[in-house]
Formats: structure tokens, C-alpha cells, sequence
């Protein structure tokens, strides 16, 4: 079975000269740390900060290069019920740390966020 993939950013990167990290990131990160079963369902892929992120221009274009983004193994037949799946290049895909843990939770039997 084809598993969705997850596009993260690295934990730590250099913007201006500072140390950052991306808070939705690592509310993922967090997510997969609770439910670490959730890793065996997943392809999880660490790109850098600086853009272009070829690993994401390649699957989504240029104009989708956001993190986190889920990208769904196959695609989806409409926006769902929130309205949050994306399409491009005849892929489905959410961003942000929201949508993707509402996504997963639906999908694998996890608890959801808040909202």
C-alpha cells in the first residue's frame, strides 16, 4: 500500500543570521513523537529551509513549497470536509500542521486537535 508522505522542515536552519525553527514543524514533529506507530504509516521527508525545495517543486511545482505539507498517497475525490485538501499535478495534498493532524487522525484512529 502506498503510504502519504510528509514534507518537514530541518528542526534547526539559519534565517538572517539566527537560529529558527518552524513552530508547525514541530508541532508535528510532537505529533509523531505521541504516536509513534503513526512514523509505519508515513514517508517522512526533512527538507531545508532555503527555497527552492526541489524535493516539493518536483512533486507540487514552485507554487507549493510550504511545510509541513502531506501529501496524500492517492488522491482525493474532493476538498474534504474541511475543505483543506489542495491539488496539484494530480496530487492532493494538505499544509499545515492542522489539517494534517485533523487528516491523520481521521485516517488512522488518532486523537485530533482542537479547534
Amino acid at each position: 500500500m502506498a503510504k502519504d508522505t510528509l514534507y518537514l522542515l530541518a528542526m534547526d536552519f539559519d534565517k538572517d543570521g539566527q537560529r529558527r525553527f518552524c513552530p508547525d514543524c514541530a508541532m508535528m514533529e510532537g505529533y509523531l513523537a505521541a504516536f509513534p506507530a503513526l512514523r509505519d504509516h508515513l514517508d517522512i521527508v526533512r527538507v531545508d529551509y532555503a527555497r527552492p525545495r526541489a524535493a516539493l517543486v518536483e512533486r507540487l511545482g514552485e507554487d507549493h513549497q510550504n511545510a509541513p505539507t502531506l501529501i496524500l498517497a492517492e488522491a482525493a475525490p474532493d476538498a474534504g470536509p474541511h475543505g483543506e485538501i489542495l491539488s496539484a499535478n494530480g496530487l492532493s495534498f494538505l499544509t499545515d500542521a492542522r489539517p494534517i493532524t485533523r487528516w491523520l487522525a481521521a485516517r488512522h484512529g488518532l486523537p485530533a486537535p482542537l479547534s
